[in-house]
């Protein structure tokens, strides 16, 4: 396994770090771009560190990034930041020796939101023109998919953290939620997509997952929902036994 750790991409206004890990060999590889958890607010790309050096020898690069965090770095910047990732990937494919159109985005709980929306989202959240690039599929466990009247679709300990990442509260500011939501743009997905969500989540309800995939659903979108009985937001040994092997064959099989 080839390692290179501390490496660099730009972003608006400066640059973030990521470690990427790839077999050995020429490539190009698949790319999984794994976004840490941690209500948007805290966390870092070493969290996902482990799950890289365990997927990586099996066929696929692997990148664990920074992005901006709130409260300092409130919406789109971290969503932004992602964007920038993968334009930076794609242009750099020979360089990484991955394969441009074979881009999954994985994350948990926030990290699972911005993963969403980088499968759904068409547009950038930057200064700059065009597009964003939008990943080929997406792997999302508990994460929150929907920013909409929050009151009713989140647990009270969330409203802190989802404040705070908006930068402020959601009366009078509704637009600007809404388009943090992945829901908003369900009718422009693409790709493919894998939703795992604990059926006993205290932090992020499993009816956000639950309409998701079925939104998707109506659309013709290619998902799969897997309810994970009795797991929490934190899992267990076996749940994330069950996660690592849905995600593998998600993978791997492409379905």
């Amino acid at each position: 396994m080839v390692v290179l750790p501390d490496q660099k991409y730009p972003v608006e206004g400066g640059e973030l770090g990521f470690d990427f890990f790839r077999p050995e060999g020429e490539g190009p590889f698949p790319l999984v771009v794994f976004l840490h958890g941690g209500g948007w607010i805290s966390g870092d790309r070493t969290m996902y560190r482990d799950e890289a050096i365990w997927l990586a020898p099996q066929g696929f690069a692997c990148a664990c990034i920074n992005y901006r965090l709130a409260p300092l770095y409130p919406f789109p910047v971290p969503v932004a930041d992602c964007q920038a990732f993968v334009r930076f990937a794609r242009t750099n494919h020979e360089t990484l020796a991955i394969d441009p159109n074979q881009i999954t985005a994985m994350g948990n709980s926030a990290g699972g939101h911005l993963a969403l929306m980088l499968g759904l989202c068409p547009g950038r959240f930057d200064s700059q023109d065009g597009l964003a690039e939008r990943v080929n599929a997406v792997i999302d466990i508990c994460g929150i998919a929907d920013m909409t009247d929050p009151s009713d679709v989140h647990f009270p300990i969330a409203m802190s953290f989802l404040e705070q990442f908006m930068d402020g509260r959601y009366v009078g500011r509704e637009d600007l939620w809404n388009s943090a939501s992945p829901m908003s743009y369900v009718e422009n997905g693409q790709g493919r997509y894998l939703v795992l969500h604990g059926t006993d989540d205290e932090v992020v309800p499993v009816s956000q997952s639950e309409r998701l995939a079925a939104a998707m659903t109506d659309r013709g979108i290619q998902n799969r929902f897997v309810p994970l009985e009795g797991e929490m937001h934190s899992f267990t040994y076996d749940g994330w036994h069950t996660i690592r092997s849905e995600y593998t064959r998600f993978l791997v099989q492409k379905v």
